[in-house]
């Protein structure tokens, strides 16, 4: 990576940390001191020779190390990982040698990550849920799938009914009003971890009928 460096600014709050932009569009983060070691400059060059020192002395390590620290703090996906270590300003080519780096010894690994997620969830959560959940970290759907079809043991309506009863929804308070107010809230409770609206009707139907019964 070669190009004009184009600003040299101190980041907010950290005085110490500067974000160099260059006129390729791409952008890093180095320190006070390292700024002037390697003798950068706005509107100067900074050569590919410069560059491949600043990736072996100071990104590759840096984000070695920052992955790594990051995954001991908890499990995430390759996605997730890519995006922490962005946020903290590694070039994209540090980023990538840094994932390839614990993927290569299974700090990292989506397969793993789809597989816990769903033992530690399904019993509060839908399938749909945990599709939406595991995509938005970036699994891919086959492996999503493949989580689901070995790791998920749940029925939904049985899902449904032990949030009733964990919530304790007033479905039979006397006033009217106050019982519809119910019964749209949980509605929305069990709608938001995704569950199918039919199932959803069944069961509140049923955790009724169970009150009644009382």
């Amino acid at each position: 990576m070669n190009g004009i460096i184009q600003e040299i600014r101190p980041l907010s709050g950290k005085k110490m940390r500067f974000r160099i932009c260059l006129d390729n569009g791409a952008d890093f983060l180095l320190s006070r001191k390292e700024v002037g070691r390697y003798e950068l400059e706005a509107g100067k060059e900074l050569t590919e020779e410069v560059y491949q020192t600043l990736f072996q002395e100071v990104f590759l390590p840096r984000a070695k190390m920052k992955a790594m620290h990051l995954l001991e703090q908890m499990d995430r996906t390759e996605v997730e990982l890519y995006s922490k270590l962005k946020d903290n300003g590694y070039p994209e080519d540090a980023i990538s040698a840094a994932i390839e780096y614990v993927r290569s010894y299974h700090y990292i690994d989506d397969e793993r990550y789809a597989r816990n997620y769903v033992r530690c969830h399904q019993e509060n959560k839908s399938v749909r849920r945990m599709t939406m959940d595991l995509r938005n970290k970036g699994v891919p759907d086959h492996l999503i799938q493949l989580a689901l079809e070995e790791e998920n043991e749940t029925d939904p309506m049985a899902q449904i009914r032990r949030l009733l009863e964990k919530k304790k929804f007033d479905l039979l308070n006397e006033d009217p009003e106050k019982a519809r107010k119910e019964l749209a809230r949980a509605y929305r409770f069990l709608g938001s971890r995704g569950f199918d609206a039919n199932d959803i009707g069944n069961a509140i139907r049923e955790y009724a009928q169970n009150l009644e019964d009382i």
